[in-house]
């Protein structure tokens, strides 16, 4: 009998799956739920935008049985390749970010000709070394088309925000840091990137990425700019990513591109890339994570 309950309750409640936890996705799915216990996902929830399949190990490596675990993706790209690596047990959901409250409320007040700038980070598993090099040569690039904007912010990953030689060397460019902190136990993550962001008109990076489809939907004004950061980059956790995927969207998205950026907002991309069409109501997203107490028993 006593340990029947402890048990019962580490196998149902209190969510311990990592990749779910990542961003404060889970924190954010229960918060829109409207869900009283802290259940388990059935699953496990892709962690942001991506140009693969979306789930968070190398296909090659993943046996049957991790395959036919349940997977929830943010768009139809990424169910048609993870069907493609033998995932057959995958459903579309939408980006964790667009469950956030209040998330297609328009807000640019005082934000005027501001900019923030998401150079692509390294993360805790990225063994890729120091990157000062290509934040140098960035910064760089950048003071090409600063001028044209009244305040410059960049945003860090966590593990260039504790780099003071790259954190020095943007200060001495006359340019604001943030960071939205560490992606693990960090639940207020992507709640810290929207208010962050709606503080900008503008937006840009170097690469697609998450920031790019995220500040979309926020009806920014993004393009891209500069040298990919990505270039040169070995197998991704996602496994055989193609090494140029940035000029795979440069192609589909040219309105995006600094060269034929018209300073203009386009929403669609953003709703298009993040599953917006996909989003589940509360009572849907319960019904599909399990979330009831007869499930349970």
């Amino acid at each position: 009998m006593y340990h029947f309950p402890k048990k019962f309750f580490r196998e149902n409640f209190w969510e311990s799956n990592t990749d779910n936890l990542y961003y404060g996705h889970y924190n954010i799915l229960k918060r829109y739920s409207k869900t009283l216990f802290p259940y388990k996902i059935n699953g496990e929830v892709q962690h942001g935008w991506s140009p693969d399949h979306g789930i968070a190990a190398n296909p090659f490596l993943h046996n049957e049985s991790d395959k036919s675990k349940r997977y929830y993706l943010i768009n139809k790209n990424n169910k048609k390749k993870s069907l493609g690596y033998g995932y057959n047990n995958v459903i579309i959901m939408g980006a964790p970010f667009i469950y956030l409250p209040n998330i297609l409320k328009k807000n640019n007040s005082g934000a005027e000709k501001n900019i923030i700038f998401f150079p692509l980070h390294t993360h805790e598993y990225d063994c890729a070394g120091d990157p000062y090099n290509n934040y140098f040569y960035y910064l760089k690039e950048l003071r090409k088309i600063t001028k044209f904007f009244r305040f410059i912010t960049i945003c860090l990953g966590w593990r260039e925000y504790n780099n003071k030689k790259i954190t020095d060397l943007i200060k001495d460019h006359g340019m604001k840091i943030v960071t939205m902190g560490p992606r693990d136990n960090n639940p207020n993550f992507l709640y810290k990137f929207f208010e962050i962001v709606n503080n900008h008109e503008y937006v840009s990076s170097e690469s697609f990425s998450s920031a790019i489809f995220y500040s979309l939907l926020l009806r920014k004004k993004v393009f891209i700019y500069g040298k990919s950061m990505s270039w040169g980059e070995k197998e991704t956790w996602e496994g055989k990513l193609d090494l140029n995927y940035n000029k795979v969207y440069s192609n589909k998205y040219p309105q995006l591109m600094w060269e034929n950026f018209n300073h203009k907002p386009h929403f669609e991309i953003g709703q298009k890339e993040l599953g917006f069409d996909h989003k589940l109501t509360p009572k849907k997203l319960r019904e599909t994570f399990g979330w009831s107490i007869k499930n349970i028993f």
